[in-house]
């Protein structure tokens, strides 16, 4: 299984990629905050920050088709949630649906918690796709995120990967031997699987944590090649926050 199938932009050159990762989770969690503080119906300032989300993603090279694949499936997540607000939220009824009725306050109240979470989750994806995990890793320990979370992390994100193969491998080696004809026989057969595959992986979780501890193991994962701030990276850091932060007042003050 590839590793490279979230984060195959982590190594094209970009301004974005050249920043530290720090930044780059900083960058993305202060639009994310600054677009879920933004008013009710305050779509200008929704649009600058979707604009500012479009640059970064032109500066990092990452390609809207791109984009939009890996929105779809999160979306649908809050598509789902969100579409109780067209009912409950009380107003000028426009649209009846059986007994339900679709108000204006809903339908403005819908489309402005879609449009917020699409510009979160578009930054949330350049930050995926630019980012490998051991990079995110790192960022999350250098922003004080307890060690046995940062560790644990990066050691099932690596091991979920084999976990992955090794189930792989079962199915081949059923589907070779023709099992699973039938379909009580598919579902022993896929609880075997199963049963197997945790099994495999409870053995190769410890036989991974001995040899951590053989090889000096202390509680920390150190990084092989950890990229530092620099003067260009804080100072572009710095203005981003502080325009998401005017954009939001600006928006809390026009309202």
């Amino acid at each position: 299984m590839s590793f490279h199938h979230l984060d195959q932009y982590a190594t094209v050159s970009s301004p974005v990629t050249r920043a530290t990762p720090t930044a780059r989770v900083l960058a993305a969690t202060a639009i994310a905050v600054g677009t879920a503080a933004l008013p009710l119906g305050a779509w200008e300032h929704l649009g600058i920050l979707a604009g500012l989300v479009v640059l970064v993603a032109a500066a990092a090279h990452v390609p809207a088709s791109l984009i939009l694949r890996r929105l779809a499936g999160p979306f649908v997540f809050v598509l789902a949630a969100s579409t109780g607000l067209l009912f409950l939220v009380p107003g000028t009824p426009l649209i009846h649906v059986g007994p339900f009725g679709i108000s204006d306050a809903g339908l403005q109240r819908f489309g402005f918690v879609l449009g917020r979470a699409s510009v979160a989750l578009t930054a949330a994806v350049i930050l995926v796709s630019t980012t490998s995990f051991p990079e995110l890793v790192q960022a999350l320990r250098q922003l004080r995120l307890p060690g046995a979370v940062t560790t644990a992390l990066g050691l099932g994100y690596r091991l979920l990967y084999l976990l992955v193969d090794e189930l792989e491998r079962l199915q081949r080696a059923a589907r070779s031997r023709n099992a699973g004809g039938g379909t009580t026989r598919r579902r022993r057969l896929l609880v075997g699987i199963t049963a197997a595959g945790l099994a495999r992986a409870f053995s190769r979780g410890e036989r991974t944590h001995r040899a951590m501890l053989a090889r000096g193991f202390v509680g920390d994962l150190p990084s092989l090649a950890p990229k530092s701030w620099d003067l260009g990276t804080a100072l572009t850091l710095a203005v981003l926050i502080v325009v998401v932060i005017a954009i939001t007042l600006s928006a809390h003050v026009r309202s």
